[in-house]
């Protein structure tokens, strides 16, 4: 199981495998005259007819073959055509990855170019490369493959085309069919054919396979049913063919909710699932309990961490601070993208990935007699869970733990520096499946915290000299998703890289300031706020106009850029990453002679999901005072809000530069020569 974040990678390029890849010949290639006939087409659509699109899919077909091995377990072989035609930023488009995930195998491969005046380049032997390892999302070390190949010679209006076969040794856990994808598509097919005796009832013989599959974001009907007849009934074999034709492009836009959110799919599942419990079953029952054996080093381990804890919540805080010390690394290797590690071997190790850290998370815990359960999850990041259609789902597990009296806290083993009772914000809000002792499961929805619960709060003491220089005294206090993001952050850093950090917190135009200094405040004490503290200066905050001067002193700009406003309509809703709420106090010191001539006057800017206010003081000494508060409210704003939220943006970013208007008192005379 992979969580979507970066912590360690480990890149390893190897030389293509003949047992992992074969090449067919040349003449298994979709001849384009009869791709133009089925489509009933005189030419493919080219700029004219797809002027947004850098390329159009004319093809894409798979087509799955159901077989029954010598130990009656399903596999599938699926054979996987596409045909593209490139329009432009062709370089971008002409390279293809292909990943080979473990259990599965790679037969077949071949590709070609096609010239627009007709001749064809055909990709040799040596043009495919296997990379093995990952990259991607902290693995370690996995022995899923990708094979990568570029096309060559490629121009506008140039078609590409690729083809393989991959035997899947755990058909449909995972699979997926995309109808709907980034460039058009023309003509997209998914085809099953199987033995006719798979779908005989049991009772009759057969083995009583059944098809299980969801259709999302779009509307499907049954799949054409065909048989196809064999002088030997024990082989004659039925096909199941959906057709989508003429699919529009999917087009992102930002800060939108995730991919398969949105786009048109199919999703699939074994025929054994048909309940959730039938899952957890699988999981849970053949895969992660197993594992479960809670040995006398567990047990003292425990003990260890719990000695002088008073209850179950003191010891489950231990025990979770311990295993966030582990360090996250992965090696999935056979099935151990599924099958986690024994708890004594993670101990030993000292490191482990989500499954890993859970299951000792999970000993430590009933090694106490404390009731702690496996959680599989499908981060926000990554989609969301359809509770009415069981299947597997999931890239990530935590743990639930519950105590007397009724109380749950969800834990997180993967992230640092997170206190007892938060969780990280991909997995809030996240429908996850809870695995029971007795292999049930049921499935429950992480809370999610709120935007008073997620607080950046800034307060500045700032003293003016004659000169426009400011110094600066700031304390930054976090809470929630800001207090163990920030922690996160800059552990580790070094002095010169923590110096850096704190100038990374300023307005691009105050990046001439001088960081001084810098402390910290509840290190070691998850569950408060985390403080930073440093001093700066900066220099030349006051422009003078004559006897006017405005001040431009407040470096802080919570509210980010709002790039991801640069178009006028969007179709998809607006997705921020967590609820929040940032403020910010300055007590500004004017130097000697100088006072407040004009303020802004008072702000508050509302609009679904946001919200912003400042208001400026004068206290009784002359000190003036800014306060600032800004705030998503909900995490999911609708698509048709969008013209409210591109309003609050301008309005906010209008009223900020506003600047305070400062009369001298007693000019220099020397100022005005």
């Amino acid at each position: 199981m992979q969580k979507s974040a970066a912590i360690f990678s480990c890149l390893i390029v190897v030389s293509l495998s003949m047992s992992l890849i074969s090449c067919s010949p040349s003449s298994s290639f979709v001849s384009l005259n009869s791709l133009k006939s089925s489509l009933n087409l005189k030419a493919f659509p080219g700029r004219r007819e797809y002027p947004d699109a850098d390329a159009v899919i004319l093809s894409d077909v798979h087509n799955v073959r159901v077989e029954v091995n010598r130990e009656g377990k399903v596999e599938t072989n699926v054979y996987v055509t596409k045909v593209i035609k490139l329009l432009r930023n062709v370089n971008e488009h002409a390279s293809i990855e292909i990943p080979v995930y473990s259990g599965n195998s790679l037969n077949g491969l071949s590709a070609r170019t096609i010239e627009p005046d007709g001749s064809t380049i055909v990709l040799r032997k040596g043009d495919f490369h296997t990379i093995t390892g990952s990259g991607n999302d902290y693995i370690f070390y996995s022995d899923e493959k990708k094979v990568r190949f570029t096309f060559p010679a490629v121009t506008k209006n140039c078609v590409i085309e690729y083809h393989y076969i991959m035997h899947e040794s755990h058909p449909f856990i995972e699979d997926i069919w995309e109808i709907q994808q980034m460039y058009p598509v023309l003509d997209n097919v998914y085809s099953l054919t199987l033995p006719a005796r798979l779908l005989v009832p049991p009772q009759n013989g057969g083995y009583g396979w059944n098809w299980r599959y969801k259709v999302y974001n779009c509307s499907m009907g049954a799949p054409a049913y065909h048989v196809n007849p064999d002088e030997n009934p024990d082989y004659e074999t039925v096909t199941l063919t959906w057709t989508k034709k003429d699919i529009p492009a999917f087009k992102p836009d930002p800060r939108m909710p995730p991919y398969l959110d949105l786009i048109q799919y199919v999703k699939f599942a074994p025929s054994r699932w048909k309940t959730w419990d039938d899952i957890s079953e699988w999981y849970y029952g053949f895969l992660f309990k197993p594992q479960m054996d809670i040995t006398p080093e567990i047990s003292e381990k425990a003990d260890e961490l719990t000695q002088g804890c008073q209850t179950d919540s003191e010891e489950i805080e231990r025990v979770f601070d311990f295993i966030q010390t582990l360090r996250y690394v992965a090696i999935e290797l056979g099935e151990g993208g599924y099958i986690p590690s024994k708890p004594a071997t993670v101990l030993e190790r000292m490191y482990g990935d989500c499954k890993d850290k859970s299951i000792l998370l999970v000993s430590l815990l009933r090694s106490l007699g404390i009731a702690a359960k496996p959680v599989l999850v499908l981060t926000s990041d990554e989609g969301k869970v359809d509770p009415s259609f069981p299947s597997w789902m999931f890239n990530h597990m935590i743990v639930k733990v519950t105590i007397h009296g009724g109380r749950d806290y969800w834990l997180d083993p993967t992230v640092g520096h997170c206190a007892l009772g938060e969780i990280p914000y991909p997995d809030e809000g996240t429908n996850a499946l809870v695995l029971n002792y007795d292999n049930t499961s049921e499935v429950e929805r992480i809370p999610s915290s709120t935007f008073t619960q997620n607080v950046e709060n800034i307060s500045a003491g700032v003293i003016l000299d004659k000169r426009g220089d400011a110094d600066y005294d700031v304390g930054m206090r976090f809470i929630g998703q800001d207090n163990f993001i920030t922690r996160s952050t800059i552990a580790g850093l070094s002095h010169d890289e923590m110096l850096r950090y704190c100038k990374s917190l300023l307005a691009g135009s105050y990046m001439n300031a001088t960081v001084e200094d810098y402390s910290f405040k509840n290190t070691a004490d998850f569950d408060k706020p985390f403080i930073l503290q440093f001093n700066m200066e900066v220099a030349d905050v006051l422009q003078k106009q004559g006897g006017v001067v405005l001040l431009d002193v407040d470096p802080f700009r919570f509210t980010g850029d709002w790039k991801w406003l640069d178009r006028d309509h969007r179709a998809y809703n607006l997705r921020f990453d967590y609820p929040r709420t940032a403020t910010k106090t300055l007590n500004i010191m004017l130097p000697p002679g100088y006072s407040v001539k004009t303020l802004p006057a008072p702000t508050v800017i509302k609009c679904p999901g946001l919200y912003y206010s400042r208001i400026f003081t004068i206290g009784v000494n002359g000190h003036l005072g800014i306060s600032e508060t800004f705030a998503v409210t909900r995490r999911d704003i609708s698509a048709k809000d969008y013209k409210s939220v591109k309003e609050f943006a301008e309005k906010v970013d209008r009223i900020r530069n506003e600047l305070v208007m400062l009369g001298i008192e007693h000019p220099n005379p020397a100022e005005g020569k």
